[in-house]
């Protein structure tokens, strides 16, 4: 937890160093904020699939019942926001979650 907290706080001063303001980055409502969250679980299940490296251990490692759940929530967020969508948001949440399964089951054989 503490390193955590110490990565936190030096991307906290990096920020700062660069004249970024966090209200800049804050998703301005909820469907944005889904979106963002849609993206970090792709990211994540690319990481849990083996298929690029860990940011904080610069390891790859693979644990698919993670993947499994990232790409699941991927999928779910994606039909509760596709309402909410352009259709050119529709069509890049459609190949992320594609992507995302096709090489789910490549990395699954």
């Amino acid at each position: 937890m503490a390193d955590i907290m110490k990565q936190a706080l030096e991307a906290m001063k990096a920020m700062k160093e660069q004249n970024i303001n966090l209200n800049d980055l804050l998703p301005k409502d909820t469907y944005a904020l889904v979106r963002n969250v849609i993206a970090s679980l792709g990211q994540q299940a690319w990481i849990s699939m083996g298929m690029q490296a860990n940011p904080f251990t610069q390891k790859m490692e693979k644990d698919l019942t993670q993947a499994k759940l990232a790409i699941d929530c991927v999928a779910s967020l994606c039909e509760i926001i596709k309402p909410h969508s352009t259709q050119a948001e529709i069509a890049e949440m459609e190949m992320l979650k594609q992507n995302l399964q096709l090489n789910f089951v490549q990395q699954s054989q």
